[in-house]
């Protein structure tokens, strides 16, 4: 009895390494749970041996069979052939050493890995991104090219040696490495948008706005995809397409309040004043984007000769944020209301006096009122009486 058991539990071990190895390759959430069951299961199976409870071992049998056996067993027979355990362990653990920041630990380790196996082509991608984090471009671009030789459907290399040539100003060589990166795996969403910002850089709009479209097909809950394809429709003045890119992500989202705020300037542009005051005054209710919108809004208000309400606008601009104070200053926009800012501004400085004088006095007050033979119960409370008429 005791060595069936043991068996079964290294069986169930072995499944736990055969998962791990499997949801690395296919990066699928269903893969994680799997593998969270058979963990379970596993550690379930031992505390049953030790206590000897038969419950305990007769559950274990079901989430071992149906998890750990069945669908593992299915996936591995319709999608791989090929798996290495144990160096998939050695390189998970240096995996985590890289992402913690130690990459020329990490480097070490990797080569160390490519001595066991140096046809691994996963391991020259991790080296290729350490590389890269260490600022080693040509060694990065080097490792990543070498995971593309050893394994031509590796579309991460593919798109890794996009960055470096992005990142190089060679914008056709990136489009090419990432054309090919979309044609393995086309619902790679990072190497639609850099691909998109490539051809962008080229002024290939019409191609950009088809990458974006054939990403949405494939991401249509992606709501940068959206918004970043309203900015290529904004560029080309296709405002309508682009506002209505803009009322997708806040459908899909309605906290992406920079899209409230690109709907502004669009109906702004439009000069349908009425919606872009709208839209901005949404956008406003984020504080990052407040002041930003209180100015806009203060511009339509000006075009639509409201100088009242501009006034109040840009102020509550300048409170957020004093800075839009010297922009106001410069723009022609706003020498309508220039007077009306600068006598905000004396009143402004003069509540600000006439607060730090009374704070003064009432400080010299109470500082008196310590001199004398009072309590400081009796000193607290006439304070408060004269400070509350």
């Amino acid at each position: 009895m005791f060595f069936e058991s043991f068996v079964y539990c290294l069986v169930c071990v072995l499944l736990v390494l055969f998962s791990f190895k499997l949801y690395r390759k296919t990066e699928k959430p269903y893969i994680l749970a799997i593998l969270s069951l058979q963990i379970i299961a596993t550690v379930v199976k031992i505390i049953g041996i030790i206590s000897g409870f038969k419950e305990l071992h007769l559950s274990t049998e079901v989430y071992v069979f149906s998890f750990g056996v069945i669908i593992p067993m299915f996936l591995f027979l319709t999608d791989y052939s090929h798996l290495n355990i144990t160096e998939y362990i050695y390189l998970k653990f240096w995996c985590m050493l890289f992402k913690k920041g130690n990459n020329k630990k990490a480097i070490d380790r990797y080569q160390k890995a490519l001595l066991q196996n140096s046809t691994n082509s996963e391991t020259f991608v991790r080296l290729g991104k350490a590389y890269n984090a260490l600022g080693d471009r040509r060694t990065a671009f080097d490792r990543f090219a070498r995971a593309v030789e050893l394994n031509r459907n590796d579309y991460k290399s593919y798109y890794e040696i996009g960055i470096i040539f992005n990142d190089m100003n060679k914008k056709k060589d990136a489009q090419v490495v990432l054309d090919n990166a979309l044609r393995i795996k086309p619902d790679f969403t990072e190497a639609s948008e850099l691909l998109a910002n490539v051809l962008c850089s080229q002024n290939k709009y019409d191609e950009a706005i088809n990458v974006y479209k054939t990403a949405i097909k494939y991401a249509p809950e992606d709501f940068d995809l959206y918004y970043n394809l309203g900015i290529v429709h904004t560029e080309l003045r296709d405002f309508n397409d682009a506002l209505e890119c803009y009322k997708s992500v806040i459908k899909i989202n309605p906290e992406q309040f920079e899209a409230y705020f690109s709907m502004g300037q669009i109906y702004l542009l439009k000069g349908e004043f009425d919606e872009a005051i709208e839209a901005f005054k949404n956008s406003a209710m984020s504080k990052d984007i407040a002041g930003r919108a209180n100015y806009q809004i203060a511009k339509v208000y000006i075009l639509k000769e409201d100088e009242i309400n501009a006034v109040q606008s840009v102020q509550k601009a300048i409170d957020i944020d004093p800075t839009f104070r010297y922009k106001a200053e410069k723009e022609p926009l706003f020498d309508g209301i220039r007077e009306y800012l600068a006598g905000m501004q004396m009143v402004s400085d003069a509540q600000m006096k006439l607060e730090h004088e009374i704070d003064a006095k009432v400080q010299e007050k109470y500082k008196k009122d310590l001199k004398k033979d009072i309590s400081k119960e009796e000193v607290h409370f006439n304070y408060m009486d004269r400070f509350n008429q």
